[in-house]
């Protein structure tokens, strides 16, 4: 019950891995394989393991180790503040003009969006 669990969560941190930018290490039995794992599904005792080039391959869950290695912050494609000349409404829906710069510390309404300044 514990390798399952074990390999549950794996699966959980290969998924969110595609998010990030990562690479991952797969062993089994002690040997690295140069394929990437797409997918893991459970089968009693057994990992199926299925690669990026769509091959398959089972295993006993005792010989299968993954690791990941994380690099870079998640942050992507960073942009400038767009709610600097955009029409700025109050909570009540009160048109309070263009901008943000120089507004009381609050919440407004910028484009449908809540923005808090500090």
């Amino acid at each position: 019950m514990r390798k399952r669990l074990i390999l549950v969560v794996l699966s959980l941190v290969m998924t969110l891995a595609v998010m990030a930018d990562t690479k991952q290490t797969v062993k089994i039995d002690g040997t690295a394989i140069d394929k990437t794992v797409t997918k893991m599904t459970f089968n009693g005792d057994n990992v199926v393991l299925t690669f990026s080039d769509n091959s398959t391959q089972t295993e006993d869950m005792e010989l299968v180790t993954i690791d990941f290695f994380y690099s870079g912050t998640g942050i992507t494609n960073a942009k400038a503040d767009e709610t600097k000349d955009k029409r700025v409404f109050n909570l009540n829906g009160q048109y309070m003009g263009r901008g943000l710069e120089g507004r009381a510390k609050g919440v407004y309404v910028v484009e449908g969006k809540k923005v808090v300044v500090k």
